[in-house]
């Protein structure tokens, strides 16, 4: 399958200095690089759990907006973090509770003062059925838990977003995600990709859902 983008809804333009296209490519590679701490001890000690790692290859800071829970707690709650950063958030079963661990949580990527882009990762470890992970573009997080298969999946931004760049050049990009089932990690991956770069950007994700 293509990862070449859909037809946009619209073209939005944004206040932000966009990266240009050599130095976003750098950092979107280094940060798919890094290596993200696995689950603690304590958490594996869980009758379920997962060890979610989030990574995002953009130059915009995100914060959490939703949260959703068919089953299950956080055991590290995720929060907001900066541009080309990685981390990671982790649930397990309730308290006392034999249960699975099955929910979703919506973010916000903040493009400029005025402009943002909503999307929900869904992740499950059930105690019948498969581990699945899922992710929509929505800020609710229950979506991204309907959206959770075993295969995961990938987005693109409907709209793409226009700028330019510090010399004033325009220049217009997409936002792409991916979600991987897995335990540790669990893998979702945010991706700024300018438009005209896409088989960098399908090499680049290959990679990066290979390697975890």
């Amino acid at each position: 399958m293509s990862d070449s983008p859909n037809p946009p809804n619209g073209i939005i333009e944004i206040l932000t200095i966009i990266i240009d296209a050599a130095t976003l490519s750098k950092k979107v590679i280094d940060t798919l690089q890094e290596v993200v701490p696995g689950a603690s001890d304590d958490l594996k000690e869980k009758f379920h759990w997962i060890n979610c790692s989030l990574k995002n290859a953009t130059q915009f800071h995100y914060s959490v907006v939703d949260t959703y829970f068919d089953s299950g707690r956080y055991w590290k709650a995720p929060g907001g973090d900066g541009p080309f950063t990685s981390t990671t958030f982790s649930c397990c079963n309730g308290d006392g509770a034999v249960t699975g661990v099955t929910g979703g949580t919506a973010f916000t990527l903040w493009l400029d003062s005025k402009h943002s882009f909503d999307f929900a990762v869904g992740w499950t470890d059930p105690i019948l059925g498969s581990m699945k992970a899922g992710v929509v573009e929505s800020a609710v997080a229950e979506d991204g838990y309907n959206a959770a298969t075993r295969e995961g999946g990938h987005i693109q931004s409907k709209n793409r977003y226009k700028g330019k760049d510090e010399k004033g050049v325009p220049t217009e990009f997409y936002i792409r995600i991916s979600a991987s089932p897995g335990k540790d990690p669990m893998s979702f991956v945010v991706q700024q990709v300018p438009v005209g770069d896409e088989k960098n950007d399908e090499d680049s994700t290959g990679e990066e859902i290979m390697a975890e």
